[in-house]
């Protein structure tokens, strides 16, 4: 027991010894930190005693400054003191010199009210010269206008007077020329009229015996053909088809001296016209492959049935008279020439000899063609020429052989719009 006691306070000194040395450890590192602390205060004491030593100086020197200050400050005061004095002076001048500025700024002001007034009457007085210089500038402008005006009433009354006495010499020379016309008209219309009576006289005549003729063959052809030997089938057969083309000539006269008979007068685009035609004529366009250019056209009143037979025949020939190993080319064409109104229908084809220029416009008149015979009547350009003499105007040819054809036909004034 008493040895574990030791034990105990034995373990207790050590302990106890233990932490003395532990306390003492903390007090030999306090006494460093306090050692370090001290070195570094009596750093920093030097540092205050060299400041205070700086600072001293500085002091020094401020003193030294001060009494230079003091001094120049009896000076400025000095200074001040006579500036005082001379700002008195100045004071009073200004005084005197304030008033005779306002003195001064009342002659001004009146002189200012003078000059006001007089401004303001100046004013008006120019107000009133612009007004009346204004008025004259019009009134010269106004009168200058009237006299332009009536410089233009004169030369348009000389105009009007030229124009008046013009349209009178044309309406004379119309009156003229209708009076020729109307006897020209009643003449065609008095020839038109036998004409007529004679066509139907002479194809009734001779379609009487023709239609015999041609009813005595067909009985022969019915019931003796067999019995004739070949020659005489052959003259038949002349007899035949010669009754035939006389029919086909009688019928074409019949339906020339009828031409123009049911007349009527229409308002219409002969562009509308001929486009017409050209689509009646689109077979034949196409297998002859044609090619037909159409210029612009005018607005007319014509005989709008006579008018479209007229561009068939001429659009029909152009394309049938056409040259071998070619394309017919056609162009129709019109032009205004003063008051008239000129067409022209042109082509490509075998030309006219100029020889047989009037000769191709009568009725039944066909040229021979040493290469080519062509199919027809020979009454178209003879209608044509009628459909234009109906309209009054004037039908012709300009043509080369082997160059082609062109035809003009005109139309009269008084039935153009």
């Amino acid at each position: 027991m008493d040895a574990r006691k030791r034990l105990n306070e034995l373990i207790h000194a050590n302990k106890e010894l233990a932490f003395e040395n532990e306390q003492k450890e903390k007090r030999v590192e306090e006494l460093i930190i306090a050692n370090k602390e001290l070195v570094f205060q009596n750093r920093e004491k030097e540092k205050r005693a060299e400041e205070l030593i700086i600072a001293d100086k500085e002091l020094n020197f401020q003193k030294e400054e001060k009494a230079k200050r003091a001094e120049e400050l009896i000076i400025a005061d000095k200074e001040l003191d006579f500036q005082k004095e001379e700002k008195e002076k100045r004071a009073d001048e200004l005084m005197i010199a304030n008033k005779e500025l306002v003195f001064q700024n009342r002659e001004k002001e009146k002189r200012a009210d003078e000059l006001t007034l007089a401004n303001k009457e100046l004013a008006f007085q120019n107000e009133l010269k612009e007004k009346r210089a204004a008025e004259l500038i019009t009134a010269n402008k106004e009168l200058a206008f009237q006299n332009e005006e009536k410089e233009k009433r004169a030369d348009e009354l000389v105009i009007a007077n030229q124009e008046l006495s013009y349209q009178n010499k044309e309406k004379e020379k119309r009156a003229d020329e209708l009076i020729i016309i109307n006897k020209e008209l009643e003449q065609f219309a008095h020839a038109n009229k036998e004409l007529k009576q004679f066509a139907y006289i002479a194809s009734h005549e001779l379609k009487e015996p023709l239609r015999t003729i041609g009813n005595y063959i067909q009985i022969i052809n019915e019931d003796s053909l067999e019995k004739l030997d070949e020659k005489t089938g052959e003259y038949l057969r002349v007899i035949e088809n010669s009754t035939k083309r006389m029919s086909i000539l009688i019928n074409s006269l019949l339906h020339f001296s009828r031409l123009g008979a049911n007349k009527k007068l229409s308002n219409v685009h002969c562009k509308v016209i001929i486009d017409s035609v050209l689509s009646d004529l689109t077979g034949v366009i196409e297998s002859s492959r044609a090619t037909i250019e159409v210029s612009e056209m005018p607005k007319l009143n014509v005989y709008e049935i006579e008018f479209r037979q007229l561009f068939q025949n001429l659009i029909t020939n152009a394309i049938k008279f056409h040259r071998k190993g070619s394309f017919p080319k056609i162009q129709i064409r019109s032009e205004k020439i003063n008051d008239n109104y000129r067409f022209s229908v042109s082509d490509n084809g075998i030309g006219i000899d100029p020889k047989h220029f009037d000769r191709i416009f009568d009725i039944f008149q066909r040229l021979d063609n040493n290469e080519e015979v062509f199919e027809g009547k020979g009454i178209g350009l003879a209608y044509c020429k009628k459909i234009v003499q109906l309209h009054r105007g004037e039908i012709w040819v300009e043509s080369e052989l082997g160059k082609g054809s062109t035809f003009y036909f005109t139309i009269f004034p008084i039935l153009s719009v």
